[in-house]
């Protein structure tokens, strides 16, 4: 009986094994935890100018580890030193022309303007007074001294046709000579043009006379009129200064230098390209010399101390998986070394397996990308290492 038992209690408990065994490993699947195999990757950024040039710099090379706000590469930033210039001188002249604005008219200016209305307005007041007794005075004397000149030029040539008559006379009878008669003929006609000067001397003096008599004329008074009201506005708009609006043009003119000096200042300050980030310089794209239109890569720069691992789960092991479990990453390269990392992201929707699984049974099945991501402080897992994931679950 004793020899029976013996046989029969480890047949029974590897009847009990195999059955346990087949509950929980029926589908091939550890209860414990989701095993599945990925690639690394890490975050990767094609660093670019924002404005065209000639790169005049590379600071970085390949296999290079940069840091954030390192000087990866440098344009040549003679033009665009130029315009920041340009733009700055610009800008004084803006403020400069806001202040003579703001400051008004000069004290000079305003009294030269008021020094003008008042000439204008004298002006005005004497031809409206008309002219004066002492120029009605003088007028009427140089009449008088006119017509005594014309009276002494008319004795004068009444003198001057009787010598002429007599001296006619004895010439003709041959008592005297030809030139005496000319000499009386000449005396004769200077005598007729010099009443004929004083009579017209007369006539203005007259004309004179009556004109100063009759004072101004009214076109006059309305030209002077018209030229203090000229004179009073300029001194108003002195006075005043410059308009509101002129003032508001100007301001704007300075805001506007402003912003340009600013687009000025950013664009030299982008012919300086920076990483970004810490991590390590992937690939170049551009050596020193070449044009670079915006954007254009120079370098590409991938962030080493903390990357992901991209894999796929079936959607039989998705319900086991939440977001934020904790997963232990090795790799082929560090067999002895487990990274810690936390699953940070699970695909909304399905897609069917990458090229990589060989099988075409597997390949059919739809799958799940998932995110595990892994500090990496050393930087030894690199871009495309292969990796194998642990996910612990609860059965």
């Amino acid at each position: 009986m004793k020899k029976r038992l013996r046989i029969l209690i480890p047949v029974v408990l590897i009847a009990i094994a195999l059955i346990v065994w087949n509950q929980r490993f029926r589908d091939g699947r550890d209860p414990d935890n989701v095993m599945i195999s990925g690639n690394i990757e890490v975050t990767q950024v094609d660093l670019g100018f924002k404005i065209p040039g000639r790169l005049a710099e590379r600071a970085v090379d390949e296999g290079g580890r940069v840091a954030a706000g390192q000087l990866v590469g440098r344009l040549d930033d003679s033009d665009y030193a130029l315009q920041e210039k340009k733009a700055a001188a610009d800008l004084e002249y803006a403020r400069a022309v806001l202040a003579e604005l703001l400051a008004g008219s000069r004290p000079q200016e305003k009294a030269r303007a008021a020094g003008r209305v008042e000439q204008m307005r004298q002006a005005l007041l004497d031809l409206e007074k008309g002219s004066r007794t002492q120029e009605v005075a003088g007028a009427f004397a140089d009449l008088e001294r006119a017509m005594a000149g014309e009276e002494a030029a008319q004795s004068r040539l009444v003198l001057a046709r009787a010598d002429f008559d007599r001296y006619s006379a004895v010439h003709d009878q041959g008592g005297i000579s030809d030139q005496a008669f000319q000499s009386q003929l000449t005396r004769l006609e200077t005598t007729q043009s010099a009443l004929r000067e004083a009579a017209a001397a007369a006539r203005a003096a007259g004309e004179r006379l009556s004109l100063v008599e009759e004072g101004p004329r009214n076109e006059k008074i309305r030209q002077a009129r018209a030229a203090l009201d000229q004179a009073r506005a300029e001194y108003e708009l002195v006075a005043e200064g410059p308009r509101p609006e002129t003032i508001a043009q100007a301001r704007a003119r300075v805001t506007a230098a402003e912003q340009g000096l600013a687009l000025a200042r950013q664009t030299l300050a982008d012919t300086r390209l920076h990483s970004p980030m810490n991590g390590l310089v992937l690939s170049k794209s551009a050596e020193p010399g070449a044009w670079l239109a915006p954007g254009s890569p120079v370098v590409t720069v991938a962030r080493t101390d903390r990357v992901w691992v991209r894999a796929f789960v079936s959607e039989t092991d998705l319900g086991r998986l939440t977001p934020g479990s904790e997963a232990e990453v090795v790799t082929d390269a560090f067999p002895d070394r487990t990274w810690t990392g936390r699953l940070g992201y699970i695909a909304g929707e399905a897609e069917f397996t990458p090229k990589a699984v060989q099988t075409f049974e597997e390949r059919v099945n739809l799958m799940y990308r998932i995110k595990v991501d892994v500090d990496n402080p050393d930087g030894l897992l690199k871009p495309g290492m292969p990796a194998d994931i642990r996910i612990p679950v609860k059965p």
